[in-house]
Order: structure tokens, then sequence, then C-alpha cells
């Protein structure tokens, strides 16, 4: 994330600020690729219809900038996909769309939170965010060989998503059930729950690698005995984001052959009452999604 300075009015010359839309969406990609992140159609498709994702085109209708801001209901929404072109960083682009997010869901009542990178982690701590835990995003090429004994966990079936939707909800904090419906019912997802309901993971396809998560779980054991149950059904370069307080899984993937890519750490705007049970969130749905 670059904040940039300068006057901010003469940087926005020849720009037209926008809402996104789906004709946004190759512009939208093409901005996710040259920052090297793992976002696809399907997940702009998702943030657009369900957030307020804003940006910038030039005088040639090129979306040049972006950002979102996604509201879980009433008490807290995220922040994410501050994005902006190369040839236009360093102007308060990105500064000036992150303060309408931020503006926006404090409008609303909401509290804002987001996971940073450790570039923007500075910039979120001058604008008055606090550290809630950190993150560590894992990757593996090729996943080691799964545990062949993953009883008690099956595939995600359509008439789990609303016990899914209820159980999340009292962990993550807020209300993400769009988000999760939309996951669960693309083309490509993959999903296992406990048939004892202690947990569920969701995987999903990504631009340079599948993303394991959301993975929430009542102890340890579910949460390993899920993400096994994955590693046997998939074989392609795999992300996870995982707490990094979650010791016994972060063991389990290095064991697995997965390695350390970039940190994240979650942060807020303030602390929406009953915000979130960091013990029982073992991988995000990602930084973009939370």
């Amino acid at each position: 994330m670059n904040t940039g300075g300068g006057d901010i009015m003469a940087n926005l010359a020849g720009l037209r600020e926008i809402s996104l839309a789906h004709r946004h969406i190759d512009d939208a990609c093409a901005l996710v690729a040259e920052a090297g992140w793992n976002e696809t159609p399907d997940d702009w498709r998702l943030m657009i219809a369900h957030g307020d994702a804003i940006g910038f085109e030039d005088g040639t209708g090129r979306l040049i900038a972006a950002a979102l801001g996604l509201p879980y209901g009433r008490q807290f929404g995220w922040i994410s996909m501050v994005l902006v072109t190369a040839a236009r960083r360093r102007r308060g682009l990105a500064t000036y769309l992150l303060d309408a997010c931020i503006a926006g869901h404090e409008a609303a009542g909401r509290v804002p939170v987001l996971d940073a990178t450790p570039a923007g982690e500075k910039v979120y701590i001058g604008l008055g965010f606090k550290h809630h835990f950190t993150i560590q995003r894992w990757q593996c090429p090729h996943p080691g060989t799964p545990d062949s004994d993953n009883g008690g966990i099956r595939p995600i079936a359509a008439a789990d998503i609303g016990q899914i939707i209820d159980f999340d909800r009292a962990i993550f904090g807020g209300d993400r059930a769009a988000i999760l419906r939309d996951i669960a019912t693309r083309s490509g997802t993959l999903g296992w729950v406990r048939t004892d309901g202690s947990g569920y993971l969701m995987s999903r396809a990504g631009r340079l690698a599948r993303q394991l998560g959301p993975l929430c779980a009542e102890h340890d054991d579910a949460a390993r005995a899920l993400v096994a149950a994955a590693l046997a059904h998939i074989d392609e370069p795999l992300f996870i984001d995982v707490p990094d307080h979650h010791t016994g899984l972060i063991e389990m993937l290095s064991q697995r052959g997965f390695t350390a890519q970039r940190p994240f750490t979650r942060m807020l705007k303030g602390k929406p009452p009953g915000f979130g049970d960091p013990a029982r969130i073992y991988a995000l749905a990602g930084p973009e999604l939370g």
C-alpha cells in the first residue's frame, strides 16, 4: 500500500471516482495481477455484489485504483483490496480511497477491521487502528501425503450451509452469510464438515493457488482433521492464512511441506462488542474477506 503525498486534488485531475461494476472486473483483476495477489474474477463479483467497491478510472475509462468496504452486520465491516497501478502510486490515491472506506463504515456505525501487510500496518496505526492478532500465510506447491483416516468428516452438502453460517457467526463475530453462501456454491469449491458439528473448512480456486479457508473449529483436533481431509483431496498449490497462536496447526503444516510466505496483522479501529473468537478462528477466508 502506498499513501502518497502532495496535492491530492492535483493528483486526481483527469481521474473519475466511481463505484465498481461488473464492467470493471477485468481491470480489477489486472490490478491484482500487478500486485501479485491471489483474487479471481469470482472474488471480485462477490465483493462488488456485497460490498462498497470504489476506485478511480483514468481518461480512457481504465480502472487504475480500487478499494473495498464490506459490511459484516451492524457492528463491524471489512476494508481490503486497496490497490493502485504502479504508475499512479505515491500520489495519495490509496489514502483517499482508504479514508472513504473508513468513513463509510463509521457513518453506518460499524467498526472498521482489516488484515494489514507490514507496510500497511504502519499507515493504519497512524489512523487509529490497533493490533488484534498476527497471521502468517503458509504455502505449499504440492501437499504432502495425507493421513488415510479422516473418519468423522464428510464433504459439505447444501443442507449444511445454514448450520455453517450459524456456527461461523458465533466464532467470526459478524454476519458473513452472503460470503459463505457464495463460496460454498461456486464451481470448484471444496469443503468439509465435522459430523459432530465441531468445525468446517472451505476452499476456493485462486489466481495463483487454491485458498484453504475459512476454517473454524472448536478445538485443535477438529481443525487438524479438517485440513488433513482437504490434503487428501487436493493436489494443487495451496495458500492458507493461519493466526500465529495456532501452533499445533502450524506444526502440522510445516510437517506437510508448507512454508511461510508473508505475514498479516488483524487490526481494528475501535472494538465492536463480542468481536470474534480468535481461539476458534483457525484460518481466514483470505485478507480480502477476513
